[in-house]
């Protein structure tokens, strides 16, 4: 399947504003003064001007406070902080795209895949987590988040793609994916099982009890009531940003996708990951995943809604580590 090229983008510039250092006020000269007369049997004197006063000295600059040592993992770990920045990379699918990085860069990567409409914001919670000791990648799909909009709809296939492009050279990395990104990474073990050693499927679509879109949408939004209001927010502004269009566009492709198919032909260990209370991708359903995966195991995360990864990461977090599904 051919890659998916979208037009190139460029990464903002940030101009660094003048800082104009207040002035010191000048000072004024003093007014001259004349000695009063002395009797005459003494010299006269001449008067003698005042000397203008000295302007004050500037204070020394005062030394910085010594940075506190960071241990791994600490609060002054730069790796352990959430992927904030972003950068544009190319992937060898010919995409350009907004990659959200961070922890430590020797370490095997895990991805973070998220789903139709959204983009990586609603995964930092979980990528504060595991970049204490992991590598954390948050790609923005084409045409998501701040990724540009390819020239032509993609596949689930393409998506996968894209996403194995960041792992160029790269062995035994672990993917995340959720809702329609569950797809993506599963089609991404299938097409490169070495680059891939193990996948996580998180809120897995499509459940076949409610096949059709506006069955998902009734679902989607009943899980509303199971999410805080930021993450509900963040849902919200992306597909907002994404737009009706682009998100309706790309929606056929994942009713399209054979997901039951995909999970049992993987050919490594896959956990099935949903919140107790998500609607959108059931109990049944996800145990039928695991039955059908090779190696798969089946977790749920309880109190939470279609998003854990936002709301309990710190035991998915623990679950990805892991590793002994």
């Amino acid at each position: 399947m051919h890659a998916v090229r979208a037009p190139s983008v460029t990464a903002p510039s940030v101009t660094a504003l003048p800082v104009t250092a207040r002035s010191l006020e000048a000072a004024l000269p003093s007014t001259s003064r004349t000695t009063p007369p002395t009797p005459a049997t003494a010299p006269a004197t001449r008067p003698r001007p005042t000397p203008p006063a000295r302007p004050p000295a500037p204070d020394p600059p005062r030394a910085a406070p010594a940075a506190a040592p960071s241990r791994p993992g600490g609060p002054g770990d730069r790796r352990a902080r959430p992927p904030e920045g972003r950068s544009v990379r190319g992937t060898g699918a010919g995409e350009r795209l907004v990659v959200a990085a961070c922890g430590d860069p020797d370490s095997p990567p895990v991805v973070l895949v998220h789903g139709i409409g959204v983009s990586h914001r609603y995964w930092r919670p979980l990528a504060a987590e595991l970049c204490r000791d992991r590598r954390v990648l948050v790609p923005d799909l084409p045409g998501f988040g701040r990724s540009p909009r390819p020239q032509r709809v993609p596949a689930v296939g393409d998506l996968a793609d894209v996403v194995l492009g960041l792992l160029r050279g790269v062995e035994d990395a672990v993917l995340v994916g959720h809702s329609m990104g569950a797809q993506v990474v599963a089609e991404a073990m299938l097409r490169d099982p070495r680059a891939v050693s193990r996948v996580v499927l998180v809120g897995a679509v499509v459940d076949p009890s409610a096949p059709s879109v506006a069955g998902q949408a009734a679902r989607l939004a009943r899980d509303a009531r199971y999410e805080p209001p930021a993450v509900n927010a963040v849902v919200a502004t992306d597909y907002l940003r994404a737009g009706p269009r682009w998100f309706s566009a790309v929606l056929p492709e994942m009713f399209a996708y054979d997901t039951a198919a995909a999970v049992s032909r993987l050919p490594g260990p896959a956990l099935l990951v949903r919140g107790e209370h998500d609607p959108v991708a059931t109990r049944d359903w996800h145990r039928r995943l695991a039955a059908l995966a090779p190696r798969g195991t089946v977790r749920e995360v309880p109190r939470a809604g279609h998003i854990p990864q936002a709301t309990h990461a710190p035991l998915l977090a623990r679950w990805v580590r892991e590793g002994a599904w």
